[in-house]
């Protein structure tokens, strides 16, 4: 129950509470600055929520938030929660095992040169 109330209480802030609080700095900055400055035509809070959302999609803003309501999301229904305990269940020989196989498929990932050299030996 606390993973659900988890995951809803982060999506409100990316979905709702983030867009709204900058809307609300982009009225008055707008309004505020650019009206008097350049001359431009005042905005209302939807039109600057608006703007910030069109920014956030040009630029890429949302892929960090995305991932994490994500991955809350994939936590919930596809662990639960259990591999903390894995993790300290395993004897010294399964962790060193588990950390060089990771560190080998992360050089073969990121250097063909180190993944050679470990096939040869």
């Amino acid at each position: 129950m606390k993973k659900i109330i988890k995951t809803i209480a982060t999506l409100f802030v990316f979905v709702v509470a983030v867009p709204s609080i900058a809307g609300l700095a982009i009225t008055e900055l707008w309004n505020s600055i650019l009206v008097a400055v350049c001359g431009f035509a005042s905005i209302g809070f939807w039109q600057s929520v608006g703007l910030f959302l069109l920014g956030q999609i040009l630029t890429g803003g949302f892929i960090l938030g995305l991932f994490l309501v994500g991955g809350c999301i994939h936590k919930i229904f596809h662990h639960d929660g259990d591999w903390h305990s894995h993790w300290h269940n395993m004897t010294q020989e399964q962790r060193r095992e588990f950390i060089e196989r990771r560190r080998r498929e992360y050089f073969r990932f990121r250097n063909h040169k180190t993944a050679d050299s470990d096939a040869a030996e």
